[in-house]
């Protein structure tokens, strides 16, 4: 049989007169502390817990330029209204980038902002899973997500 040795993951103990350095009282003080981190490391380590990066979002928000950026925060602001967990990536990547992360993190929809969709105020819903894609107004798109 091994036993395996991770340090201590809780300590603490009684501290004699701690508050004297905020206080003119004589006052004990007890502490403690947990090291969550050290923890979960173990038992990622160990396979106990499964690191799987999942995001509760049920749908990320991404602008094709920067020109779009604008009405991609409207349309999350708008989603988010809804109860829609919301996720938008502002950040100047390929589109193939943010999809990846989209699929990554398993997020079921990416919600499309370009130039077109701008100026239509619409977004390009795409269904992670199926890989359908269609153009809706918001009120449409937050129906199938919802539904989805």
């Amino acid at each position: 049989m091994t036993i395996k040795v991770y340090g201590s993951v809780c300590s603490g103990g009684r501290y004699e007169n701690l508050a004297e350095y905020y206080t003119d009282k004589k006052l004990p003080g007890v502490g403690i502390s947990i090291g969550l981190t050290r923890f979960f490391y173990q038992m990622k380590k160990e396979n106990i817990l499964k690191d799987e990066k999942k995001s509760i979002a049920k749908v990320l928000v991404v602008s094709m330029t920067n020109e779009d950026k604008k009405y991609a925060v409207e349309v999350s602001k708008e989603l988010r209204k809804e109860d829609i967990n919301t996720e938008i990536f502002l950040e100047d990547k390929k589109v193939k980038t943010k999809f990846k992360y989209a699929d990554k993190l398993c997020i079921p929809y990416v919600a499309v902002i370009g130039e077109e969709e701008r100026k239509n105020k619409q977004i390009t819903l795409k269904n992670m899973q199926t890989g359908e894609q269609e153009t809706l107004d918001l009120k449409q798109a937050v129906e199938k997500i919802k539904k989805g």
